[in-house]
């Protein structure tokens, strides 16, 4: 009857060695499952440039953090007292959940602020160029830019351009120099009528929010024209710049992300610490975004 009662202990407690072998395990695959997200977002080419550094180094982090935290469950299972060990093992698991979650979000930060900062960037973008078209017409109709934004507004409103119709021509005339009757070709302009600048370029109307900046923090916050001329080939020549700071249109963003976007310098992305269209210095009415909110911008019209 001993002999039994030491062998039911005896497998009792291999059981129980099991079971808690068969925790450990699983609490080791529960950890790796948690960091098998942050892995794979860690190789997303938004996350990291291809080929960087921070390709190889965030999975080689993360791994390493597994192979610790592998080892931490067997040195709760060798050191820390039986009684103790469930106790240990919960609260290295609540840490795991809670240092992976860390992890993950840290990673994720930087993707979350790429695409909010893209849909922001796109709404300033689309009234920058209804500005630079409004522009446009104004000094295609006037000879120079507006000054301010109700001048635009107002041009934008009540001014028209003219339809004309442009065909060759020919006439002859007497060359006194030659003594003969020449040939001379010419271009006729015909005005046919005229047309709205706001049927032209703003049937919805959008012209009287063009000023305004999109997510700033004020409802009222608008961009910054500056009107100005510059001496070309010694002729004088109007030039504009629309500008609004990336601070105004990021304010609520992380603030250190927020930095590192005022110093980037690349193809891809908008350098500096503003966007804008148009300049001061040359004649131009280009913008200083690259050439994917283009694309964006077209697909979206599509």
């Amino acid at each position: 009857m001993r002999i039994l009662m030491f062998f039911k202990t005896k497998l009792s407690l291999i059981e129980m060695k099991h079971i808690k072998q068969k925790f450990n395990l699983v609490l080791s695959f529960v950890i790796a499952f948690l960091l098998v997200p942050t892995l794979a977002v860690a190789q997303d080419n938004e996350v990291v440039e291809p080929g960087s550094f921070e390709t190889w180094k965030t999975p080689l982090i993360l791994v390493i953090a597994l192979i610790v935290a592998i080892g931490l469950l067997f040195l709760i299972e060798k050191l820390i007292p039986r009684k103790l060990r469930s106790i240990f093992s919960i609260v290295f698991l609540a840490a795991s959940v809670f240092f992976g979650y860390q992890i993950y979000a840290s990673i994720m930060a930087p993707v979350k602020f790429k695409k909010e900062k893209i849909k922001r960037y796109s709404a300033v973008i689309d009234n920058l160029k209804d500005i630079r078209d409004a522009q446009s017409a104004h000094k295609t109709i006037t000879g120079k830019y507006a000054n301010t934004f109700a001048d635009l507004e107002s041009f934008v409103d009540n001014a028209e351009f003219a339809i004309v119709e442009k065909r060759d021509s020919s006439y002859v005339y007497f060359d006194k120099t030659y003594k003969i009757d020449k040939q001379r070709d010419t271009v006729i302009v015909d005005t046919l009528g005229f047309r709205p600048v706001r049927d032209s370029l703003f049937k919805d109307n959008r012209h009287k929010k063009m000023k305004f900046v999109p997510y700033a923090s004020n409802d009222k916050e608008t961009f910054v024209m500056k009107v100005d001329s510059v001496e070309i080939n010694n002729y004088i020549a109007p030039v504009f710049k629309v500008s609004v700071a990336k601070d105004i249109v990021l304010h609520d963003l992380d603030k250190d992300l927020l930095k590192q976007e005022k110093r980037v310098v690349s193809v891809d992305e908008i350098d500096g610490s503003e966007i804008s269209v148009g300049s001061l210095d040359k004649v131009s009415d280009s913008g200083n975004w690259p050439t994917s909110y283009e694309i964006a911008d077209d697909k979206k019209k599509k």
